[in-house]
């Protein structure tokens, strides 16, 4: 071997493998393109919508895609339903909690405030998103995997709603059955949601926000500064 050939290998040796074609941030966009691909099929179409072919067309990608990121339709159903039923009262969940942490002083009624809130904003209080309510209500019924998403994301929100309702109580003196009043939250809401998304002119999401906080500050106290 010449001292030319021995330094050409040495360089092979030591290159750099090149990177792998498509990063992980490359696969967590695709996965959440083919998410909002769904959640708009079900928006429009309801549960019948939910194929992978119609998926497929919307997003425009092959059947292989979807395999690749998900093992069942069942699977891509659940975090349809986590992102767009879920996803900002568990942003206010995990927000709640760290503050809670770290910030002893933080009053307990911005906690509960920011969790009611959360249940009205633009992005939740949607009528896609109700929609996709919709189409999943039945569907959770008669399928055991997203009866067992929904039972697991409803107790999480139930308890820490539960949690920062009694925290408010605590602090104020007042007797209250917190895990019930929180059931008696979330189904006021729903029942609104309902409402809305029949007819827009019986409920404002104005309208049922101030709801909410009412059914609330009856047993609480007033939440709502001004």
């Amino acid at each position: 071997m010449t001292e030319a050939q021995a330094e050409s290998g040495k360089r092979k040796r030591g290159a750099k493998k090149a990177p792998p074609r498509f990063s992980r941030e490359q696969a967590d966009v695709r996965r959440a393109m083919l998410i909002e691909a769904a959640a708009r099929c079900l928006s429009v179409g309801g549960i019948g919508a939910f194929t992978v072919d119609r998926i497929c067309k919307e997003a425009g990608v092959s059947r292989g895609l979807i395999n690749h990121h998900f093992d069942s339709l069942d699977s891509l159903l659940i975090e349809v339903y986590k992102s767009s039923l879920y996803a900002s009262v568990n942003a206010h969940i995990v927000e709640a909690r760290q503050r809670r942490v770290t910030n002893a002083d933080w009053p307990p009624e911005e906690a509960l405030v920011a969790l009611v809130r959360s249940n009205f904003s633009p992005v939740y209080f949607s009528r896609a998103n109700l929609l996709i309510w919709l189409s999943l209500w039945g569907e959770i019924a008669v399928n055991p995997r997203l009866q067992a998403a929904h039972s697991e994301l409803y107790n999480a929100y139930r308890a820490e709603l539960a949690e920062d309702i009694a925290a408010v109580a605590r602090s104020r003196g007042r007797e209250v059955d917190a895990p019930a009043l929180a059931r008696n939250f979330i189904a006021l809401v729903d029942g609104l949601w309902l409402e809305w998304c029949l007819d827009a002119t019986v409920v404002t999401p104005e309208g049922a926000e101030a709801a909410g906080f009412e059914m609330l500050e009856a047993r609480v106290g007033p939440l709502r500064k001004g």
